[in-house]
């Protein structure tokens, strides 16, 4: 669920403003699972973040198990459902995957997907972009991250702003791995497992931006091979790339 702190100032299960440099700031927001968000959750990420769009990465399954944002839906905000999918999960099935299984994991997600996910995403993306945007998918570490990582990394950030970016996501799903309880006993794992799971690191995204330059020649070159269009893409570089002498992470 969704809870604005007043002290804290937090909101949420793994929700953050992405900052990077090159990156407008206030524009890119990133979380996890969101279906549970109350009506003043959602009118805090409204009002208080100006979020106007929700661009959610889960699958149909997973949107039919654990439903829509409805909270969201019923503030005025719009869901747009760019779902990636028809990857294999095999590579992260065991109880513990190392940082080499989750490169390949992700790997996976950028060649294996459908055909038509990662052109419909940039789409969505280009749409919303104009205003505060949130991407999200259940964990808000995976899919979340490679899309969030694309963008940046089309905005020319550089590499360490991204790992780390992506690697943020550890503290408050630690803090919070509880809520996924009903994960872990589905698949036979303990709650140990989640917490190694969740515990992402900097360094596994710095191995797939090395990997997917040396194969692909960079994340942008092999998503425009994969259909997102130079439109799109220009028309997220102007949308989101940092004022000149802004930006500064």
């Amino acid at each position: 669920m969704l809870i604005w702190n007043v002290e804290s100032e937090a909101v949420g299960v793994n929700f953050r403003e992405v900052r990077a440099r090159g990156l407008r700031p206030g524009r890119l927001f990133r979380c996890g699972h969101i279906t549970a968000c109350t009506p003043r959750d959602a009118a805090v990420l409204r009002d208080r973040y100006g979020i106007r769009t929700v661009i959610d990465l889960r699958s149909a399954r997973e949107t039919t198990v654990y439903g829509p944002p409805q909270a969201l839906i019923d503030a005025g905000l719009d869901w747009v459902r760019t779902p990636l999918t028809g990857y294999s999960g095999a590579p992260v099935a065991s109880p513990r995957p190392t940082s080499g299984d989750v490169v390949r994991y992700y790997h996976g997600i950028l060649t294996e997907s459908y055909d038509t996910c990662w052109p419909s995403l940039f789409r969505a993306l280009a749409l919303a972009a104009p205003q505060p945007f949130l991407v999200c998918c259940h964990f808000g570490k995976d899919r979340t991250g490679l899309a969030v990582a694309a963008v940046l990394d089309l905005l020319g950030c550089p590499p360490d702003d991204i790992a780390r970016d992506y690697g943020e996501s550890a503290r408050d799903l630690v803090a919070q791995v509880d809520r996924f309880q009903d994960k872990w006993l589905r698949r036979g794992h303990t709650r140990d497992d989640y917490l190694h799971r969740v515990q992402v690191r900097d360094e596994t995204m710095r191995t797939l931006l090395s990997e997917v330059r040396e194969r692909h020649g960079g994340l942008m070159p092999f998503l425009s091979r994969r259909g997102v269009s130079p439109a799109t893409l220009t028309t997220l570089r102007t949308e989101l790339s940092a004022p000149v002498g802004d930006g500064d992470a």
